[in-house]
């Protein structure tokens, strides 16, 4: 390929090619304010997936969004001045009682308070027939006996802590409320935390940039280190870091524009892109002052032959790379992937057009030299057979231990140490046994025939035999009923008429459907989950509602239990295709099947424990590290000194 003309432009207008190039980026650049954050586990699972399907179906009936918690602590939270805090907290955020969401986005509210009433609202002699909050202690302590073990999930036993629940829209303006529940925790004495799905998901996403803004910075000030060391020039620095600079721009820009959801993976690009760009920088930086060619044009076009096309095939290769994660189901996983690969290439061409008009431009020319390189490749040329021993020895050595790793994941473990939402959200697991989120199974059926609600009741105590809390609609019907179920229809109507105006239950106009809130046990591992989840889904199964249907658990739990499992799937194919598009194109690129399958084996031997331990379970961290690998894997493999010395002196050898 004839690079003269290129080279040509680069040398006679390095001035006007970096400013056209400036003004394209920020062009681009500019539709990177489309941008959006996402901390929604469920958009990591397909369309069609059964959990998805399960809780789109839940949304269209009752438009269930995120869970917003607030943990109340005292020395005693049953003392009327603290329910009364309680009673005007909630009532500030949630500020219209029957509007089902659609104003205030809050759907329904549970606390101590709010059962406290509904017993104070039945009639004679179980209440006063009025849905307020009683004055007197002596009813207080009266209506709590009432409630029963349901109040076990909101208050404790030694009367030091409970919990305001609220299930919100999935429109909500999850910033208004959570502005509105601090202002109103801001107003009384009582000690109050936000804690649940909202506060925490906002506080992660909050800590995630936040982290991003500390870590970004410390590598640039390290790898400036680095380069300045050898080059002694801040001059190195310009050149070694616009080029990646300009890349995450225009990188950016256009996801903005073709697809500005982002996720927490998305972020990790950033740091991606700044590394590979930063090499293909340095690769081309360095080439050009050690090219002793004169005449500036020859030396730039013999720099772009060379390592430009050593670049060019480290790209295509790490493009292939990443761009395998677009086979994936996962829309988060084709995003990143589609980024990846994106921003590569932009790394690529950045780094080609603005690294010999910055040396130009910069008159920067002076050399670096590591010390004692030479002699380490005499060395690995004399030592090439016992180095490739060495290395297949300790890489054996990895796969002997490999049973030793702990596959079994808890999310809990990982979260961000010292975020106060994080470690109260643990405290209150500890105290409630639950952590506070969604979990719901969906029932359709005729809810006012007496045997229908026996089917649930028998269910609901199966679950609690295996230490798992539920509570529906039946349980408030059996209560009002003297702890007994109904056998006619015309006193299943009579409860319905006094309950459902007080009642947050979940329940449709036509009484053929409603939902039943679960409670899975906190910090259980992720074999421990999965085994809750199979076990609920087994008792599912076998129980039979007379003319209806019950559905298998959605919500949190069997959300991260779905999308575990498909995170190996996914994984496992994507790496397979990675591998073999990335052979077919060293193939192409190298003419020989030898040379292709050699590169390859640095990366083939990091991968094998998934051909001989396929029950190992990832997760997202460890995927994201194993798809680095992949894409980066190639540029080291080819372009490492000391391997490709080694190997090719035992082939001519």
């Amino acid at each position: 390929m004839n690079l003269k003309p290129i080279a040509k432009i680069l040398v006679k207008r390095p001035k006007a090619v970096l400013l056209i190039f400036t003004i394209a980026v920020f062009i681009i650049g500019s539709q990177a304010t489309n941008l959006y954050m996402t901390s929604d586990l469920s958009v990591y699972l397909p369309k069609g997936e059964q959990t998805t399907e399960l809780l789109e179906k839940v949304e269209q009936q009752w438009n269930l969004g995120d869970t917003m918690i607030i943990y109340v602590e005292g020395n005693n939270v049953l003392d009327p001045r603290v329910l009364k805090d309680i009673d005007y907290v909630t009532n500030t955020i949630n500020t219209y009682r029957h509007d089902n969401g659609e104003i205030d986005g809050v759907i329904s509210v549970t606390s101590i308070v709010s059962l406290i009433k509904q017993e104070n609202s039945l009639s004679p002699p179980f209440g006063t027939g009025k849905y307020e909050l009683p004055t007197s202690e002596h009813l207080i302590k009266k209506y709590v006996a009432q409630i029963g073990d349901m109040r076990k999930s909101i208050l404790t036993d030694d009367l030091t802590a409970t919990a305001i629940t609220f299930i919100l829209t999935k429109d909500a303006d999850g910033t208004t409320i959570l502005e509105r529940a601090e202002n109103a925790i801001k107003t009384v004495n009582t000690k109050m935390t936000l804690i649940g799905s909202l506060p925490q998901n906002v506080a992660l996403e909050k800590r995630s940039l936040k982290n991003m803004a500390i870590i970004f910075p410390l590598a640039v000030v390290f790898v400036s280190l680095v380069i300045f060391f050898f080059h002694r020039t801040l001059k190195g620095l310009i050149i070694a870091f616009l080029p990646p600079a300009f890349a995450i721009i225009l990188t950016f820009g256009v996801l903005g524009v073709v697809a500005p959801e982002l996720t927490m993976l998305s972020i990790a690009i950033v740091a991606l892109l700044m590394g590979l760009g930063v090499d293909y920088s340095i690769h081309l930086m360095n080439r050009i002052l050690e090219e002793k060619e004169k005449d500036t044009t020859t030396k730039i076009e013999k720099v772009l032959k060379t390592t430009g096309k050593a670049v060019l095939l480290s790209t295509v290769t790490t493009m292939v790379g990443f761009g395998s994660l677009m086979i994936s189901t996962m829309s988060p996983m084709i995003n990143f992937g589609f980024g990846c690969a994106l921003g590569i290439f932009f790394s690529f061409i950045s780094a080609t057009l603005l690294v010999p008009c910055l040396v130009l431009i910069l008159r920067f020319e002076e050399k670096s030299e590591i010390p004692g390189w030479k002699k380490l490749a005499k060395f690995t040329s004399k030592n090439s057979k016992k180095i490739l021993i060495l290395g297949c020895a300790v890489a054996f050595l990895s796969l002997a231990v490999l049973p030793e790793v702990n596959t079994d994941v808890n999310y809990s473990e990982l979260a961000p140490k010292g975020e106060p939402i994080i470690e109260k959200t643990k405290e209150f697991s500890e105290r409630f046994g639950t952590s506070g989120n969604m979990d719901i199974i969906l029932l359709e059926a005729n809810l006012k025939d007496p045997a229908v609600l026996k089917a649930i009741d028998a269910m609901e105590e199966k679950l609690r035999n295996k230490g798992i809390e539920v509570y529906s609609i039946v349980d408030t019907i059996k209560k009002i009923n003297l702890g007994r179920m109904p056998e006619n229809q015309m006193i299943i109507d009579l409860i319905y008429s006094t309950i459902m105006k007080q009642t947050d239950g979940f329940i449709d106009e036509d009484f053929s459907r409603t939902l039943i809130s679960v409670n899975i046990p906190a910090d259980l591992s992720m074999e421990e989950l999965e085994k809750t989840v199979k076990e609920i889904n087994h008792i599912i199964h076998s129980t039979n509602i007379p003319n209806g249907v019950v559905y298998d658990l959605t919500g949190s739990s069997a959300i991260n239990v779905a999308i575990n499992n498909l995170l190996f799937e996914q994984q496992s194919r994507s790496l397979f295709v990675s591998l073999l598009f990335v052979f077919a194109t060293l193939i192409i690129i190298f003419k020989s099947s030898l040379y292709s399958a050699i590169t390859m084996i640095p990366i083939a031997v990091s991968y094998t424990h998934l051909i001989i331990g396929e029950t190992i379970r990832q997760f997202i961290c460890n995927c994201y590290v194993q798809w680095n690998v992949s894409g980066v894997g190639y540029i080291y493999t080819e372009g490492n000194p000391v391997s490709n010395v080694c190997l090719n002196h035992i082939l001519k050898g």
